[in-house]
C-alpha cells in the first residue's frame, strides 16, 4: 500500500514537473506530402467471365440420377470422366430393342431357310416336269406306227406336260418374289432395330460425361423442383450430390474460364452512388497466398438487391446493396473462381498533397483549426480543407506539408496566444476563443 501511494506521489510529482518546464506531453503527427486516397472497402467473389456448362443430356427418360460426381474443385484434362448419370428406363429399353432384334434376326433366318427349300421343292418339279417332256418327246417316233387313237392320247401328256412345266416356272417365279419381299421386310425390320439399340446406347453412351477442356471443375447448386417419379413425388435439384435426381439439359458441373477473371462485389446503396466506371480498384485474396492485383469498375447494376442482417439485439436490419463487376486486369492461376477477394474501390486520388489525420482538425466558432508544434508550444493555424475519406483529409490551404501537429487538443497553457491564419502569412493578429475563460479575447 505505501509502494502504491509513493507511485502516485511520483507520477503527480513528474506531471507537475513537465507543467512547469512546459514540456508538451501532446501526442505528435509528423506531417509529409503524400498521396490521397479515397476508397471504398468491400467484400467481392471471384468468377469467370466466360464459363462452360456441363448440362445432363437431353433423352426422352422420365429419371436420371447421378451415379458417380467427380468432387468440387478437381483440376481435369480435356477428355477425364467428370459426371456418370444412371437411366434405369434407358437400360430397360435397350435390353428390350436389343432382345427384339435378336429375334428378328432368327426369324429372318428361319425365313431364308424356308424360302431355299420352297424355291429348291419347285426347282425339283420342273426339273421333273422337263425330263417327262422330253421323255415324251423322245417317243414321237413311235406315234407315226400307233394307232390314231394312242397318238392322240401321246399329243395331250405332251401338251400336258408343256402346261405344267410353265405353271411350275410361273409358281416358281412368284414364290421368288414372295420370298424376296418377306426377306426385304425383315431386312427392315432387322434395320429399325439395329437403329433403335445404337440410339439407345449413343444415348446410355451419352450418360458419361466429360470434360470438354483443362480447368477447375467445380459443381452448380440448382433450385429445388417437385416431380412425378416411377416411385412417386420426389425433389430435383439442390446440390448436386452422387444419389441426386436430375432432369434434361439441366446443369450439373461447370468449367470456369480462368483466362478472364471478374469479381462480384456487393455495395451499399450510400456508397453505390459514388462509383463509376472505370475506377481503379485494388484486389486483394488472402486465399491465395494474399495475392495483390489490380482492376476497374466494369459495371453496376440499376436493380439493388435487399439483405438481411441480424443486430446485437437479434432483430433483423435491412439493407439495401448493389452488384458492381469489377474486371480484373492480371489473372493469375491462384484466382480460383468462388475465392473471396477484398476490394479497394479507389473513388477519389490525389498525388502530392497535404494529408492530415481528420482528427488533428478542431473547430472553433465554425473556423478549423489545426495546432502546430512550436518549440515547446502549439500555435493554432486556421486552415481550409479539400477531400476527406473515414481518416484523413487534404489540407489545400494553412500548412507547407513539413509542420509537427498535434492529434488531441493541447491544453491552454501550450497554446500560443497568437493565431496563423491560412489567408494571412504576415502574422496579422487574429480573434479567437478562448475556452478556458469562455470569452473573446484580442490576441497579440
Amino acid at each position: 500500500m505505501k509502494l502504491r501511494v509513493a507511485y502516485i506521489i511520483i507520477c503527480i510529482f513528474i506531471f507537475v514537473s513537465a507543467c512547469n518546464n512546459k514540456k508538451s506531453p501532446i501526442v505528435t503527427y509528423d506531417l509529409k506530402r503524400s498521396d490521397f486516397v479515397e476508397k471504398i472497402d468491400a467484400l467481392g467473389t471471384i468468377q469467370a467471365v466466360n464459363t462452360i456448362s456441363i448440362v445432363a443430356p437431353r433423352i426422352p427418360v422420365s429419371s436420371i440420377t447421378v451415379a458417380h460426381l467427380i468432387e468440387d474443385g478437381s483440376f481435369v484434362k480435356k477428355g477425364d470422366t467428370i459426371c456418370i448419370l444412371s437411366a434405369p428406363d434407358l437400360e430397360s429399353r435397350l435390353e428390350s430393342v436389343s432382345l427384339n432384334l435378336e429375334t428378328t434376326m432368327a426369324d429372318m433366318k428361319k425365313l431364308e431357310a424356308d424360302n431355299a427349300m420352297n424355291l429348291s421343292m419347285l426347282e425339283a418339279q420342273i426339273d421333273n416336269n422337263e425330263a417327262q417332256v422330253a421323255l415324251n418327246s423322245l417317243d414321237s417316233i413311235q406315234q407315226k406306227f400307233a394307232p390314231p387313237l394312242k397318238q392322240k392320247l401321246f399329243d395331250l401328256e405332251l401338251k400336258k406336260a408343256n402346261v405344267e412345266k410353265s405353271k411350275l416356272k410361273k409358281k416358281f417365279s412368284a414364290q421368288k418374289r414372295i420370298s424376296d419381299s418377306d426377306l426385304r421386310k425383315m431386312k427392315s425390320r432387322i434395320m429399325q432395330s439395329e437403329n433403335m439399340v445404337k440410339m439407345y446406347k449413343d444415348q446410355i453412351g451419352m450418360l458419361t460425361l466429360v470434360a470438354p477442356t483443362d480447368g477447375i471443375v467445380m459443381h452448380v447448386k440448382s433450385p429445388i423442383m417437385m416431380f412425378m417419379g416411377p416411385s412417386g413425388l420426389g425433389t430435383i435439384g439442390g446440390d448436386i450430390v452422387e444419389g441426386s435426381n436430375v432432369f434434361t439439359n439441366m446443369a450439373l458441373l461447370k468449367i470456369p474460364d480462368r483466362k478472364e477473371m471478374q469479381v462480384s462485389v456487393d455495395v451499399a446503396e450510400a456508397d453505390y452512388k459514388r462509383i463509376e466506371k472505370g475506377q481503379k480498384v485494388i484486389i486483394r485474396i488472402d486465399a491465395a497466398n494474399k495475392l495483390l492485383t489490380t482492376g476497374s469498375i466494369k459495371k453496376k447494376t440499376l436493380v439493388g438487391q435487399t439483405a438481411q442482417i441480424m443486430s446485437q439485439y437479434e432483430n433483423q436490419t435491412k439493407i439495401k446493396t448493389y452488384e458492381v463487376i469489377v474486371k480484373v486486369d492480371s489473372c493469375y492461376s491462384l484466382m480460383t473462381p468462388g475465392l473471396s477477394a477484398h476490394c479497394d474501390l479507389i473513388i477519389n486520388s490525389v498525388k502530392d498533397t497535404i494529408v492530415v489525420p481528420t482528427a488533428a482538425i478542431f473547430l472553433s466558432d465554425s473556423t478549423k483549426i489545426i495546432y502546430v508544434s512550436d518549440g515547446k508550444m502549439f500555435s493554432p493555424v486556421t486552415v481550409e480543407t479539400g477531400l476527406s475519406n473515414s481518416s484523413e483529409t487534404i489540407v489545400s490551404k494553412g500548412l507547407t506539408g513539413n509542420e509537427v501537429i498535434a492529434l488531441i487538443k493541447p491544453p491552454q497553457n501550450f497554446i500560443k496566444k497568437t493565431m496563423k491564419n491560412s489567408k494571412q502569412k504576415t502574422g496579422v493578429p487574429a480573434s479567437v476563443k478562448n475556452d478556458s475563460l469562455n470569452k473573446k479575447v484580442t490576441l497579440k
